[in-house]
Parts: structure tokens; C-alpha cells; sequence
């Protein structure tokens, strides 16, 4: 026979402040659980939706990122007349050339960024269909004008519409701010690759070059070609994987995250397990009673470990309410002096909720699981002396 769950209920409210305590306890951890997974959605969503899955990214063999790559004029001649590359309806190919650099600005933390400046030709916004201009426009290609990621609005010296950003050897115009579905290229600067070129003293050299694939293109035959092809002699995959694999960062921050969580929560299961080993003393009046009443064991069991999640999962539920202000907060992250600055969002997702739950429940559950065996198992005759 079951034990009624308005006994579990009244035992709450019968020890408050204890059941408070390490509610707070809870609470606390999965606040911080929800956080740092907030913070890894964000960074996952910013990298990851950056690419598309209709485009490729060509880099020098050997390169694992655009920056510690180099392209020559001729190798992106040949990938214009490559057959799998999609055409605009003019014919021209759709085969953007860019340049990718990394400048030094100071943050209103007073620490310095890598802000990440692209250069590109006009066709590339066609490659990069995501990209749309919000507000003013696009730059014009032989000036010294540039347009912003609507992330960066504010963020450092110059970076607004209409204000003039000093970097390389010159004065840039932010003529335009654009966003491009919350990816990461809303955290760089864009201007006309010639004019980054002259300014770097890069010559004709290129970083990648990013392809338009037409439908049904075989990718991996595409892949081959470009590798064994002696003119081109280059590597190339889909942005999308790219982007997962730059993604890594995300991945290290999770694992980082989960580890603080774990050492806080194993913390608050022994909060809980003295919570409930004090309720155990406190009622082996009542353990007795409910045995001499002709409850088993098993049902006591039962009954604490059902005591022990409740409490858990109400201490978890605020502590995700305790995190959700920070859904949608804006903050920049800086993976090492080799990665540009990464303005995102904190997401705090279904699923993220769902985790921080489950979460709760483990820590109750393993909180209440040997108080409730000791509370299984003591006979009413022990019970009885006890009380």
C-alpha cells in the first residue's frame, strides 16, 4: 500500500526552513547549470548557423582556419569555371574571392579585441544570401567605406552609422549595418576586398573562397577535383562543417561547465542528504506508525525518495526562473589572441530546461536515496525505543 502523498507534502511544510535551505542550495546550482549552458547555446547558435550547407569554403591545403590561409589570383580564376558553381542570372559565377583579418580594438572592458574585418566583392553578398542590410548600404567598392554586424553597434570606437573607424593605414566610413541571422558574421566588419588588399599590402592574394553550389552538386567529386586538379591544388568543405568544426571552443566551454555543475551539485546532494537524514531522526515516531499501520518497506522507501524529488525539482524550477534574465543577453566572448571576438547571445533553450530538470531530480534522488533506506529499513520495535 502507498503512502499518501499529502504526508509528503506536510512534512514540507512541517520542516520550512530546513526544506528552504536546501531548496536554496538546489536552486543555486541549477541557476548556474542553466547559465553556462546558455552560454554554450549561444555560441553554438552564433558559429554553427554561420554556414550553409549550398556553399563551400576553399582553403590552402593544410590550413585549419581562413586567416592561416593564402590563395592565389589564379587559383581563384580556375574555381570560377569549375561546373558545379551556380551562376547568378547574368551568368556570372557565384564565387566570392575574401580576405579575413584580424584588428586590435579596444573593449569597453578596457581589455583589446580581435575584431575580425572581411573583405569581399559585391557578388559575395549573393553567395551569402543570409546577410541583409538593415540599415544605410553597402559599401561602395574603391572607397574606404565599410558596413558593420549589428552586434558590433556601439561596441568600440567608430562602430556606429555614419562614424568613421580608424584601423590599417586609413579612416573607414561605416556606411551600412547589416545582420545575418544571428551568426557570427554579425560580429565583423566588411569592406571591398581590393581596397583591405591595398591597405594590408596583400597584393592579389586572397584568404578563401567561398562557392555556390548548384542543386544536386557532388560535393565530395567537387572536393577531389580541386585536390588533385594541379591549377588549383586546394582543400574544400561545406561552410556548415566548417563552422561545426570551429564550433569546438563551444564544446570546451560545455565540458568546463558541466564539471563546475557537477562539483556544486555533489555539494548540494550531501545538503540534501543531511535534510533528509535529520528527517529521518526527527520522525521515527511516525516511521513506527505508519509500519504498525501495515505500510512496507518499500513503500516508506518509496515515499522519502518521492519527498526528495519533489523538493529537488520545486528547488530546480526556480532556479531556471533564478537564470532566465540572462536569456538573450548579449555578452562577447574571446577564444585565445588567434581568434577574432565573438559578440552572442545567451539561448536559454527547451532543452536546456529540460537538462538543468533532470539535473535537479539526480541530485535528488541521490540526496534522499540512503535516508530513505535507513528509513526503510529500521523496524517499529527500534522506531518505537528511538522516539
Amino acid at each position: 500500500m502507498a503512502i499518501p502523498l499529502k504526508y509528503n507534502r506536510r512534512s514540507l511544510l512541517v520542516r520550512r526552513v530546513s526544506s528552504a535551505m536546501t531548496g536554496g542550495g538546489i536552486a543555486l546550482v541549477v541557476a548556474v547549470f542553466v547559465v553556462v549552458m546558455a552560454v554554450v547555446a549561444g555560441l553554438a547558435h552564433a558559429i554553427q548557423h554561420t554556414g550553409s550547407d549550398d556553399n563551400m569554403i576553399v582553403l590552402a591545403r593544410g590550413s585549419t582556419t581562413e586567416t592561416g590561409s593564402s590563395l592565389r589570383l589564379d587559383q581563384f580564376d580556375a574555381l570560377k569555371f569549375l561546373p558545379a558553381v551556380r551562376r547568378d542570372k547574368t551568368g556570372n559565377p557565384l564565387v566570392s574571392p575574401e580576405l579575413a583579418e584580424q584588428i586590435l580594438m579596444p573593449s569597453p572592458s578596457g581589455t583589446l579585441d580581435n575584431l575580425a574585418v572581411r573583405g569581399i566583392l559585391p557578388i559575395g553578398f549573393a553567395v551569402h544570401d543570409q546577410v541583409r542590410i538593415i540599415s544605410g548600404r553597402q559599401f561602395t567598392p574603391g572607397l574606404s567605406e565599410i558596413i558593420i554586424g549589428k552586434a558590433l553597434i556601439g561596441r568600440y570606437p567608430g562602430c556606429n552609422l555614419g562614424s568613421s573607424m580608424r584601423f590599417g593605414r586609413r579612416s573607414w566610413q561605416v556606411v551600412g549595418v547589416f545582420e545575418a541571422g544571428g551568426s557570427a558574421f554579425e560580429s565583423e566588419v566588411w569592406g571591398d576586398v581590393h581596397s583591405l588588399q591595398e591597405d594590408a599590402n596583400r597584393g592579389t592574394v586572397f584568404n578563401s573562397v567561398r562557392l555556390r553550389l548548384t542543386p544536386g552538386a557532388d560535393a565530395p567529386a567537387l572536393v577531389q577535383r580541386m585536390a588533385d586538379d594541379p591549377r588549383i591544388n586546394l582543400q574544400a568543405e561545406s561552410e556548415s562543417e566548417y563552422y561545426r568544426e570551429q564550433s569546438a571552443v563551444a564544446n570546451q566551454v560545455r565540458a568546463l561547465g558541466i564539471l563546475v555543475a557537477g562539483i556544486m551539485g555533489f555539494g548540494a546532494v550531501f545538503t540534501a542528504m543531511n535534510t533528509m537524514y535529520a528527517a529521518v531522526s526527527a520522525r521515527t515516531t511516525e516511521i513506527a506508525t505508519l509500519r504498525a499501520m501495515g505500510f512496507r518497506p518499500k513503500a516508506i522507501l518509496t515515499s522519502f525518495l518521492i519527498e526528495s524529488l519533489v523538493l529537488a525539482l520545486s528547488a530546480g524550477m526556480v532556479g531556471v526562473l533564478l537564470a532566465m534574465p540572462i536569456n538573450l543577453f548579449s555578452t562577447s566572448f574571446n577564444a585565445g589572441l588567434t581568434s577574432a571576438t565573438l559578440e552572442f547571445d545567451f539561448r536559454v533553450t527547451f532543452a536546456t530546461v529540460l537538462e538543468a530538470l533532470l539535473f535537479a531530480a539526480i541530485m535528488g534522488v541521490a540526496g534522499g536515496w540512503l535516508p530513505a533506506r535507513r528509513a526503510m529499513r529500521m523496524s517499529v520495535a527500534a522506531a518505537l525505543r528511538r522516539s
